[in-house]
């Protein structure tokens, strides 16, 4: 999964998840061998396996304690991971933990819930997403090239990072989520050549209200310039650009190539359904009714010649149009030609037209239905 900022991996919650374990009572003090990520090292150093305490500590390519978070006398409840990328261009993997601050509790006081987050960059993120009010005393700290201490997080101050440097393999704590440079701009241009950006502006000053707004740009020549100085880093939504004539993205980086992922769904155009009714037998002396079992925003046209067609009309008022003069307008073939119009996913399952052969005017048992 793919996502255009740090905080939607956050809110996207476990919904991309695969469960490991699941409201489990048996992991006050076991561990839970996780998978790790080709792409992810710890120190330069492949990781396979990342180990889950029910204790609330880490063991990060080897079971021993290298993170610990609120490590007490903790009892894990339920373990989830995820892989993904952020931009289309970092990659991380998230395991969620959930339990309990105390072995022997299960209440709200004592809910303790967190993601760990492993990046492709040697980066490590802590994110708190149910602190507990009780139990809250457990150790804290990060050991790696050396031993790391740090404040323990709270509902105010959620996100812990581990900053990784490669050069000297070393590690700075930092009380933020992770800070990654966005590695792509991007900019919009319309058939004619004629550039934009996308820019979050207030619309509604009263209840602070913000929305994404296309802007067009005075310069035409695209270079590395314009990208660094109007770029925007997310893919823009279809209701922004769909007036654009042969609108395109371009994208512009200054590291590597990386590919743009765009959601895309496509809604074909109106089609039609078309059929005849053929009223020319000699007993047929009117209609009786009209009937369709359909689904969706249907329109109907017909025609008395096979070429000239009325204007569209809603399926629902067509049904209960004047049955009369529709018969009245029969030319000499008596025959009427019907065109059903289905938008988007739209469906058309039976049309009946019932027929009047009877010349009483309930035509008890004279009727001929015709289904098309």
């Amino acid at each position: 999964m793919n996502y255009d900022n740090i905080n939607d991996i956050f809110s996207a919650g476990i919904t991309n998840m695969t469960c490991l374990l699941q409201d489990s009572n048996n992991y006050d003090g076991g561990t839970l061998t996780v998978s790790g990520a080709d792409f992810f090292t710890f120190l330069g150093k492949a990781v396979p396996y990342i180990y889950a305490h029910g204790d609330s500590y880490w063991g990060i390519g080897s079971d021993a304690t290298h993170l610990k978070v609120d490590n007490r006398d903790t009892r894990m409840r339920s373990l989830y991971r995820e892989e993904g990328t952020l931009y289309s261009y970092y990659r991380f993997l998230k395991i969620r933990w959930e339990g309990w601050s105390h072995y022997n509790a299960s209440g709200a006081d004592y809910q303790l819930k967190y993601d760990l987050l492993f990046w492709d960059t040697g980066d490590i993120s802590l994110h708190m997403i149910s602190v507990p009010v009780q139990c809250y005393d457990g150790g804290f700290g990060f050991s790696a090239d050396k031993n790391y201490t740090f404040t323990k997080p709270d509902a105010a101050s959620p996100d812990i990072t581990f900053q990784y440097y490669a050069d000297s393999k070393t590690f700075e704590v930092k009380y933020t989520p992770i800070d990654l440079l966005v590695p792509f701009k991007l900019l919009i241009k319309d058939g004619d050549g004629k550039l934009y950006t996308v820019e979050n502006q207030i619309i509604n000053e009263e209840l602070s209200e913000t929305a994404d707004v296309l802007v067009g740009l005075e310069e035409t020549e695209v270079n590395a310039l314009l990208f660094k100085k109007y770029g925007f880093a997310k893919m823009p939504e279809w209701n922004l650009i769909k007036g654009l004539i042969l609108p395109s993205v371009l994208s512009w980086s200054d590291s590597r190539a990386f590919p743009l992922n765009a959601v895309i769904t496509g809604t074909p155009p109106k089609q039609y359904i078309e059929c005849m009714a053929d009223l020319s037998d000699g007993t047929v002396i009117g209609i009786k009714a009209l009937n369709a079992e359909y689904e969706g925003e249907i329109t109907v046209q017909y025609s008395y010649d096979g070429e000239t067609f009325t204007d569209e009309t809603p399926m629902a008022d067509f049904l209960t149009m004047n049955l009369d003069e529709l018969y009245a307008g029969l030319l000499e073939a008596k025959t009427i030609t019907f065109r059903f119009w289905l938008a988007g996913d739209a469906t058309l399952t039976s049309f009946i037209m019932n027929y009047r052969n009877g010349d009483d005017d309930d035509a008890q048992g004279n009727n001929k239905n015709r289904t098309y």
